[in-house]
C-alpha cells in the first residue's frame, strides 16, 4: 500500500462517519486554537512593554538610592532610600562627565487635583527644567518648570495633556488655578504654566503633572531633607547616542561616590537594556506559562483522537481481517490506521491556526472598560510550533491503535461480527 492510498482510505473513513471524525477533530481545533491565541497574547504584551520602554528612549540611565539600610544590611521598600539629593544631580551636572547628554532628578506621588467641577487622580512628578530635554519632550502650549521656579519653590505645575483635557475640558488650561490635595490632609493652590505635548496611546506623560522639585520639600515638614537640601527618588540621566551606556554607567558612580564620600555605592544604576532584558525574561515566561495552559487542551484532544481510533479499531476489526486475507501487510494496516490520524489531526491542526489567527487580528477591538485593550502578535513561529505539534499529535495518538489493528489475527478477525 502506498502513502497515496493510506491517504484515499484515510478520506474515505472520515467521509463516512462525518459527525464522529468532526468531534475528534473539534479537541484538536481548541488545542491549537488555545495555542495560537495565548501565546500570541504572550507575545503582544511583551511588545507592549517593549514599546513603552523604549519610547523613552534606550540611551536613558537610572540613578536610584540604594533601600538597603547600611548598619543592618536589610532591603527595604522602593524609594525608601535617602541617600540622593537636589545637590547630587546638580554636582554631576557640574561635573560635566563625557558622553553624558543632561540629568534630572525625580519625586513622584499620587495626588488628587481639582479645578472647578472636575477632579481626577494623577501622579505628580517633581523635577527640574533639565527634564524635558531628558525625555525629549514638549510642551503644547506655554513654558515648563524654570529654573527660578526650583529656586523660589513656586506654586506652579504644568498639566499632561490628557489631565488638561480632563479638568478644562472647555476652556485653556494655562493661567488656571488647580487645587492639589496631597494625602488628604495638605491642600495646595498651584497655577498652570503649561500643558505637555501629547504622546499618544496609555504614556505616563499624558497622565501626570510636573511641578518644581523643591516645592513639596518646602511645604510639607516631614519631607524636608535635615540638611537643608531636597531628597529625590531618582536622578534621570541621558547619554549621548553613539557612546557605551556601561562606560556612563560607571563614571557616574565613581563621580557620585566621591559626592558622597563613601567606598560602597549607596545608590543603584539601572539601564533602559536592562530593564528591557528583565521585562523579555518576565514576559518570556508569561508567554510559556500561557502556552503550557494551552498544551494541557491539546494533550486533551490527542487523548480523544487515540481513545477514537481504539474504538475505530474494534468496530473495523472484520475489514482489517479481510485486508489481511488479501496480501496486506502489518506494515500497510499501521500505515493506514497512522494516516487516517494525522489527516484527521492536520486538518483540525490547520482550522485551530485559522481560527486562532482571526481571534487574534479581532482582539484588540475588544474593549475592557476603561483598561487598555488586549494586543495579540502572531508570529510564524507560533503557527509553525501549533502545526507541528498537531502532526506529533496524530502520529502519538494513531500509534498504538494502528499497532493493536496490526496484530489481530486475520482469521479471527474475519470471524468478527
Amino acid at each position: 500500500m502506498s502513502i497515496f492510498d493510506a491517504i484515499n482510505f484515510a478520506f474515505r473513513s472520515i467521509i463516512s462517519t462525518p459527525l464522529r471524525s468532526g468531534l475528534t477533530a473539534l479537541g484538536v481545533i481548541v488545542g491549537v486554537t488555545s495555542v495560537i491565541v495565548l501565546v500570541s497574547l504572550g507575545q503582544g504584551i511583551k511588545k507592549q512593554v517593549e514599546d513603552e520602554i523604549t519610547a523613552l528612549g534606550t540611551n536613558l540611565l537610572f540613578i536610584t538610592a540604594s533601600s538597603e539600610d547600611s548598619t543592618t544590611g536589610v532591603q527595604g521598600a522602593r524609594n525608601s532610600g535617602l541617600s540622593l539629593t537636589l545637590s547630587d544631580a546638580e554636582k554631576l551636572i557640574s561635573s560635566n562627565i563625557s558622553g553624558v547628554r543632561n540629568i534630572a532628578p525625580q519625586i513622584d506621588f499620587p495626588a488628587q487635583l481639582i479645578a472647578g467641577n472636575y477632579n481626577v487622580e494623577a501622579t505628580v512628578f517633581g523635577t527640574t527644567p533639565e527634564y524635558i530635554d531628558v525625555i525629549s519632550t514638549e510642551t503644547l502650549s506655554g513654558e515648563f518648570i524654570t529654573q527660578k521656579d526650583v529656586d523660589t519653590k513656586a506654586l506652579r505645575m504644568v498639566l499632561g495633556s490628557e489631565i488638561a483635557k480632563t479638568l478644562f475640558p472647555d476652556q485653556e488650561a494655562i493661567g488656571k488655578i488647580v487645587r492639589l490635595s496631597l494625602f488628604n490632609r495638605f491642600d495646595f493652590r498651584f497655577l498652570v504654566t503649561g500643558v505637555m505635548k501629547p504622546k499618544g496611546g496609555k504614556d505616563d506623560d499624558d497622565f501626570s503633572v510636573f511641578i518644581p522639585v523643591s516645592t513639596m520639600q518646602n511645604r510639607i515638614g516631614f519631607l524636608r531633607n535635615p540638611t537643608g537640601d531636597v531628597n529625590v527618588f531618582r536622578i534621570i540621566v541621558r547619554s549621548e547616542d553613539d557612546v557605551e551606556k556601561e562606560l556612563v554607567s560607571n563614571k557616574i558612580s565613581e563621580n557620585l561616590k566621591l559626592i558622597h564620600n563613601v567606598d560602597k555605592p549607596d545608590f543603584e544604576i539601572t539601564s533602559m537594556d536592562q530593564l528591557l532584558e528583565a521585562s523579555n525574561q518576565v514576559t518570556g515566561a508569561l508567554t510559556l506559562f500561557l502556552g503550557s495552559i494551552a498544551g494541557i487542551s491539546l494533550l486533551v484532544g490527542a487523548i480523544g483522537v487515540g481513545n477514537i481510533m481504539l474504538v475505530s479499531v474494534t468496530e473495523r476489526t472484520r475489514e482489517i481481517g479481510t485486508l489481511r486475507s488479501i496480501g496486506a501487510t502489518k506494515f500497510d494496516i499501521r500505515l493506514q490506521f497512522v494516516t487516517e490520524a494525522l489527516t484527521i489531526c492536520l486538518l483540525g491542526g490547520i482550522l485551530g491556526i485559522i481560527i486562532g489567527i482571526i481571534i487574534c487580528l479581532n482582539l484588540s477591538d475588544i474593549s475592557f472598560g476603561d483598561a487598555e485593550n488586549l494586543s495579540a502578535v502572531v508570529t510564524p513561529t507560533s503557527v509553525i510550533i501549533a502545526f507541528v505539534v498537531s502532526f506529533f499529535v496524530g502520529l502519538i495518538s494513531g500509534a498504538y491503535p494502528a499497532y493493536r489493528a496490526s496484530e489481530l489475527d486475520p482469521i479471527e478477525a474475519l470471524r468478527s461480527e
